[in-house]
């Protein structure tokens, strides 16, 4: 009987397994070994449907998915590392893809869409030419030909110094980018720019991380967006009691509890707190304990105080009774950005509290917003600054928190290399009338592909043309008109191909990032010559 029963389950296990392999077997998309044309075909079909994923919702009119994961959770957006991270498919050309769209947001935070797209262009046009009898290894150096001509040409012709006026723009160009309104996305620019400002030399090689000193809450609401030169947290004060408005305010930032611990009359815990006097022991032991804390933090001159742990009510009542306002049970991270805002030193309760451990607000407020408490600590004159968005919908406040995670990275990108060039698709236009011009001077094969490449970059302008309501065919003739006569232009959200006045600019280094991560991406996946399923 042991032996039948053991025979039966390891027929179940078989019999899991090999619905398990073929699950695997469905989301790869491949039923058996892969080589030559039909290898190039496979990578063909996948990049082309990635693609028509991404180029729907490319640019500022371009529009959103609706994905629903297995789980029955919905999205609705249009950003580039969300709708690649929920495709369930693990076949090598689209995995690749994510990959490359999943480094992209890592690095940069952006450029993720227009990376995926080159790509996937990339190995259309490379399908074209095997078909034509080039050989893998010839397209992929004319590609790495293309590549180094068109950066060269963004160092040292498109590109220029970034000035005022063009870091507004860029940042407005991130924004806009999400598919938020116009004037959404020149208020994120304000907000974010003036973070900039304050940051003057606070690192002399630009080193920054601007996730350090900006916040972003999104509250269901609104719409509106408000910004202040300090912190928001969404948390509500100890006691009711306590001062909802203080100028001037004095800080004081605890770590860890104020609370009573028995350890403190009894270290060795060799007492046994079962008979009366013991408890009264204990008792007074506790009182007296609660006293020095509320005492010490009364003395430091404190009208704010913050910790992290759990205050004792005890303690919440005597700061209370000497108008002392009170949050407790905060987060570390919003900890963390306070100190730095004031000034101030996270401390324990056990340690000296000195004047310098205290840090200055110019002004700190609790409100109530829908039937929600709002801690507000103003900060003039430093550069974290917090922005609170509402927005009736969930998915408004998911496009906004995009809209604005994309302006810092950009802002961020611009600190470290200070070059902008021209947005709106002219960039990548005139990269790709250069690099025909450039492939006259390239002997051999490798010449196709360098026009290819070309061909690659004009789907961006070709895309936004189509989002935006153009027929691309009209809009590529206007550009290529305007280049003719040395005009800059772009595709405009007024639905017409415009001269570049007033400019709208990009980040040089995302653009190029965008363009050695999908022509590397590319290149790998070119090398391959066969895929095979292990068995």
């Amino acid at each position: 009987m042991s032996t039948s029963i053991e025979q039966i389950q390891n027929t179940h296990a078989l019999d899991n397994m090999d619905a398990l392999k073929q699950s695997v077997r469905n989301r790869i998309g491949i039923r058996e070994d892969v080589e030559e044309d039909e290898l190039i075909y496979q990578m063909l079909q996948a990049s082309q449907d990635i693609k028509e994923l991404f180029t729907s919702s490319f640019g500022p009119c371009g529009l959103s998915k609706l994905i629903i994961s297995p789980t029955d959770d919905i999205y609705l957006t249009s950003d580039g590392k969300t709708i690649i991270e929920q495709i369930d498919v693990l076949h090598p050309v689209v995995t690749s893809l994510k990959e490359l769209a999943m480094s992209m947001d890592r690095v940069c935070g952006d450029g993720t869409k227009t990376a995926v797209i080159l790509a996937a262009s990339l190995i259309e046009n490379a399908a074209k030419l095997v078909e034509y009898g080039l050989h893998p290894t010839t397209i992929i150096k004319g590609y790495q030909l293309a590549l180094s001509k068109a950066y060269e040409i963004m160092d040292y012709e498109t590109s220029r110094i970034v000035s005022d006026s063009d870091l507004h723009s860029v940042i407005e160009n991130a924004s806009l980018s999400k598919g938020v309104e116009t004037h959404q996305a020149r208020l994120i620019a304000d907000i974010v720019l003036r973070t900039l400002s304050k940051l003057g030399d606070i690192q002399a090689n630009n080193r920054i991380d601007l996730n350090d000193y900006v916040k972003v809450i999104k509250k269901v609401g609104g719409p509106s967006i408000e910004s202040i030169s300090g912190i928001i947290l969404d948390e509500t004060p100890s006691r009711d009691d306590m001062p909802h408005y203080l100028e001037n305010a004095d800080v004081l930032m605890i770590n860890g509890n104020v609370r009573f611990e028995s350890k403190i009359i009894n270290s060795q815990h060799n007492i046994r707190f079962d008979g009366f006097d013991n408890s009264t022991l204990l008792l007074d032991g506790q009182m007296k304990a609660l006293k020095a804390h509320s005492q010490k933090i009364i003395g430091s001159g404190a009208n704010v105080v913050l910790c992290e742990g759990k205050v004792d009510e005890y303690v919440e009542e005597a700061l209370a009774k000497h108008g002392i306002l009170l949050f407790d049970k905060l987060k570390i991270r919003d900890m963390e950005m306070i100190a730095k805002a004031t000034g101030a030193n996270i401390i324990s309760i056990k340690d000296d509290i000195l004047p310098q451990d205290l840090g200055f607000a110019d002004e700190v407020k609790v409100e109530k917003r829908n039937d929600e408490h709002f801690f507000f600590l103003s900060v003039n004159e430093q550069p974290i600054s917090t922005i609170l968005i509402w927005e009736p919908f969930r998915y408004g406040l998911e496009k906004l928190e995009e809209a604005v995670d994309d302006a810092i990275n950009n802002a961020a990108f611009i600190l470290k290399n200070p070059l902008v060039v021209k947005g709106g698709g002219d960039i990548e236009f005139v990269l790709s009338q250069m690099l025909r011009k450039y492939s006259s001077t390239v002997e051999g094969k490798e010449q196709l592909a360098v026009i290819e490449y070309a061909n690659a970059l004009e789907e961006i302008p070709r895309t936004l043309a189509r989002n935006v309501g153009l027929n691309e065919v009209d809009a590529i003739a206007h550009m290529l008109n305007y280049y003719s006569k040395g005009i800059d232009c772009r595709i405009d959200l007024t639905r017409e191909v415009v001269a570049n006045n007033p400019p709208v600019y990009d980040s040089s280094s995302i653009k190029q990032m965008a363009l050695i991560a999908g022509t590397e991406a590319v290149s790998n996946m070119l090398r391959i010559d066969e895929i095979v399923l292990k068995k």
